[in-house]
């Protein structure tokens, strides 16, 4: 009998325990505002706002304004940008419930994606290429149609062909060491394309899927002064390739533009910028102008590779 309320004993303890344990740990979610893991960074910044310090909130509403840059950035550049310490950092992002500086740029990257799929399905119309029922009625006539266009979409890059610009671009690709292409969907179709091309010429590159945050943040190590960063952004011009334009811009590497036209957004990172049209009725791309742009770049750079192979040969030549 003595054994058994002893027993019984031990389980209340243990249990007046947990207890107390669990109310401990409450109030202190509620005092500290720990996350929830339904709830978004931003909404979570809203929350713990008013128990932040002045630094704290300079640094929250630096994430809340500055979001795209918040994927990039690293902790030394923020304490730098901000003007405050790595630590004062750190316990801001304990105060949000966070357990480091890498964590916060991880729910920030979910929240922009999260944001961003949204975005792209309230858009949805933009991206419907569903042939109207009455252009069906003479299916030959409308391949015809398509057809025309896509010749037009060629005629018009012909007309509009600037030699030099294109020899500019292409002699980039000799004076930096280090080459990025990057794009999304077709536009990392074509970054492929131009990397087995400049393989034959005997230039390596780096390629990054914009889509894979992994291929992005791999990446960004190797992005300076002696880089070439090329974008290939044709629509529906993702952002991400745009944000990776801006960042390689700002650490000082070259970055050379491929798109549709001169008023998307990723054109005020460009140093460099080669446009070629890419729409047409049925497809928000045609892979046509654009692959037939990127094949005359291409050949502009092994023209170039040729020069200078040339140059050196007579260089040397002079030596005897």
């Amino acid at each position: 009998m003595q054994v058994l309320l002893k027993k019984i004993k031990k389980n209340s303890i243990i249990f007046l325990l947990a207890n107390i344990w669990t109310a401990v740990f409450v109030q202190k979610v509620q005092k500290n505002g720990v996350k929830s893991m339904d709830t978004d960074i931003m909404a979570n910044i809203e929350q713990c706002y008013p128990r932040m310090t002045k630094k704290q909130r300079q640094i929250a509403g630096y994430i809340k304004d500055n979001a795209d840059m918040m994927t990039f950035i690293t902790l030394k550049e923020l304490s730098r940008e901000l003007g405050v310490t790595e630590i004062t950092i750190l316990n801001a992002c304990r105060v949000l419930g966070y357990n480091s500086f890498n964590e916060v740029k991880y729910e920030v990257r979910k929240y922009i994606n999260m944001s961003r799929r949204i975005g792209l399905h309230q858009q949805n119309d933009y991206f419907n290429t569903d042939v109207p029922e009455y252009e069906l009625n003479d299916k030959e006539q409308l391949l015809t149609e398509i057809c025309r266009e896509e010749r037009e979409l060629m005629e018009e890059y012909a007309r509009n062909f600037d030699s030099r610009r294109l020899m500019d671009a292409a002699k980039l690709f000799w004076e930096y060491p280090k080459i990025i292409l990057c794009g999304r969907g077709l536009s990392h179709i074509i970054c492929r394309w131009m990397a087995s091309d400049l393989a034959g010429a005997q230039i390596g590159s780096v390629l990054v899927d914009t889509e894979l945050n992994e291929s992005v943040y791999s990446a960004l190590p190797v992005i300076g002064g002696d880089t070439l960063l090329v974008a290939v952004s044709f629509p529906d011009h993702y952002f991400m390739t745009e944000k990776l334009a801006g960042y390689g811009r700002k650490k000082g590497a070259k970055v050379l533009v491929i798109t549709d036209t001169p008023e998307a957004e990723i054109t005020r990172h460009a140093d460099e910028l080669l446009t070629v049209r890419s729409t047409t009725r049925l497809f928000l791309n045609t892979a046509s102008a654009p692959m037939a742009m990127v094949n005359l770049l291409m050949s502009a750079v092994k023209i170039e590779g040729d020069m200078e192979k040339e140059n050196i040969g007579k260089k040397f030549g002079t030596l005897f």
